[in-house]
């Protein structure tokens, strides 16, 4: 049934129901008695039809009685609490059948029904359409399969899966929104169970977690589990002992799974440190990692955060693994309610179906992505034309890692007590565009007696630069203050890259090379994070860095004392400028 269609019903009982979700809710019970009625599955006495004009209560009780005959209850009891209008049923019964006698019931199907209907993050988690579509498409299910859909919550993804008559296990904490769904779609090919994958799993047989031929599904993000969930786990599921829940739900469906995973990740899990890089390390290493989509974000209710789908395969292990960035205007478009769609899906298969590089696509060696700290993003390997320009151009020189010249320092928390020296910090804002950091806007205090409290003070032709929200800004230190009270410090949000070969690689040869757009698209290749980028220290010590000849360095140096002077000199202009008017009617 399409969203049109819907919304009638939908329309019918509007005002009725206790509120919106409830209204929902009793269209997709009455659909499923429906639907069980025209398969002629109930008695006479429970037919659909016959409670065109019976009150609520009969309605409610008939319904009730309905529920053995369904594969899985389907009723809400919930939605037939505070009907403002029992005559509404009826009218909702009678709805229906007369689009039946239309042929437009039956003809279409519920698959998107809570998305449809979805507007606010209190709504069950749904998934645009166009997700579930090409999720679907990465796997090869047919009749044969037995397919495991742990997390299930809308009921889209296992509707997809019925409707190709696949044995379909699925496991909901929601199960009454998946019953009410899979009812209406195919009553004969599916189990579902009430139940949280991790801490109770059911698909047993002798004591032993069934292996199934795909597993297929979009976990909760960002949940973190107790220590009890791996500390009790019977079937040695968790090789980290981590309560990062992306971690402990890709070991579990490792473990019930006996071919291929299509799952949907956040970017988090693709660069994280910790217990995401070991899970990351072992993937790559064992082959198990086939291919990796970035999407778009805003695919999934509630969160614009952007998602990424990953394909492994346990049963046939590659050392290439196939690279996707979907990530822009060419995969996605906004429909309806300003929700963010996929579009040329039949286009991005063929992208991850293909072996040849482009500017959207690539295949990379495990030992590559292990030379990238196991990193899995794929605007870390996959670039677009004008970044390929920009490496075009970074063969000009030899290269190095910029921490084979600089050191890179995170500031220290510091103190902002009553106790400690009064110290002056250099934020963000005090960055100019051009000439040296002039200014540290914020006064603060520091602990003088910490551990290396010396090394944080700033010192000339120190380079400042953001490296989290507007990453990439760099300026660098002039003349400063000595170490102690009244000295400089930098704020939270900058990193401090302090040359330890400034006779081979000057920091204001560094600084022009961070500003220019070669600089900043190297920069935002590494970043990691769509809603809030960062750079991690890590990739910023690997990133590299190119080694112009000495005479260019040093004209790079000129150039940036003659940007000194000039801001200087537009600095006393604009001061005369003033004085010129000023004199006239002087304050």
């Amino acid at each position: 049934m399409n969203d049109k269609l819907l919304w009638q019903l939908l329309d019918t009982i509007r005002g009725s129901a206790a509120d919106s979700p409830k209204a929902l809710s009793l269209v997709l019970q009455l659909l499923c008695w429906w639907k069980l009625s025209k398969e002629q599955t109930l008695p006479g006495s429970l037919l659909f039809e016959a409670f065109s004009d019976q009150d609520a209560n009969a309605q409610h009780d008939a319904l009730r009685k309905v529920q053995p005959y369904a594969r899985y209850p389907f009723l809400d009891e919930g939605a037939w609490q505070n009907l403002r209008n029992p005559n509404a049923v009826s009218s909702l019964i009678q709805k229906i059948c007369l689009l039946e006698k239309q042929g437009l019931v039956g003809m279409h199907l519920l698959d998107d029904a809570f998305y449809w209907w979805t507007e606010s993050r209190s709504d069950p988690f749904t998934y645009a359409p166009s997700l579930c579509d090409l999720m679907v498409s990465l796997a090869p299910i047919d009749s044969s399969c037995d397919v495991y859909v742990p997390w299930e919550t809308s009921g889209q993804l296992a509707a997809r899966i019925a409707h190709t008559k696949a044995k379909l296990w699925v496991e909901s904490q929601q199960p009454t929104h998946c019953a009410q769904v899979l009812n209406f779609v195919d009553g004969e090919h599916w189990e579902l169970h009430a139940t949280d994958p991790l801490s109770t799993p059911l698909a047993i047989n002798k004591g032993k977690l069934v292996q199934f031929d795909i597993a297929m599904c979009i976990p909760p993000m960002g949940m973190k589990y107790p220590s009890e969930i791996y500390e009790g786990d019977l079937w040695q599921r968790f090789n980290e002992k981590t309560s990062v829940g992306n971690v402990l739900q890709i070991r579990h469906l490792l473990a019930q799974t006996q071919g291929l995973i299509v799952l949907a990740v956040p970017g988090s899990l693709l660069f994280g440190a910790g217990a995401e890089r070991q899970l990351r390390e072992d993937l790559v290493s064992r082959g198990f990692i086939r291919t990796v989509i970035a999407l778009p974000g805003g695919l999934c209710s509630g969160t614009s955060i952007p998602i990424n789908i990953l394909v492994l395969d346990s049963k046939n292990p590659t050392q290439s693994i196939r690279f996707v960035d979907a990530n822009h205007s060419a995969f996605k478009e906004t429909s309806g309610k300003k929700r963010i769609e996929l579009k040329n899906i039949d286009g991005l298969l063929k992208l991850v179906n293909s072996t040849d590089d482009s500017p959207s696509a690539k295949n990379v060696t495990s030992e590559d992505v292990a030379q990238n700290d196991f990193s899995l993003l794929a605007n870390r390997y996959v670039h677009d034309e004008s970044t390929k320009k920009f490496e075009h151009a970074l063969k000009r020189y030899p290269v190095v890692e910029l921490g084979d010249f600089f050191q890179i320092l995170r500031p220290r928390q510091h103190n902002t007590t009553s106790a400690g020296a009064k110290v002056s910090e250099v934020l963000a804002q005090d960055i100019p565009s051009f000439g040296y950091i002039r200014i540290a806007s914020k006064v603060t205090l520091f602990d003088l007696e910490s551990p290396k409290a010396e090394s944080y003070f700033l010192q000339p032709d120190d380079i400042l630069m953001t490296f989290k929200g507007a990453i990439g800004k760099a300026g660098i230190v002039g003349d400063v203050p000595n170490v102690g009270q009244d000295g400089w410090i930098a704020g939270q949000s900058l990193l401090i890259l302090r040359s330890d070969l400034p006779d081979q690689y000057p920091a204001k040869a560094l600084l022009i090379f961070l500003r220019s757009p070669l600089g900043q698209s190297l920069l935002s290749q590494i970043a990691v994070g769509a809603v809030s980028p960062s750079i991690q220290l890590s990739a910023l010590k690997n990133m590299k860095i190119p080694v112009p000849p000495m005479e260019t360095m040093h004209a790079m140096v000129q150039a940036f004392d003659k940007e000194v002077q000039i801001q200087t000199e537009i600095k006393s202009l604009t001061l005369r400028q003033a004085e010129l008017t000023e004199a006239f009617w002087p304050s």
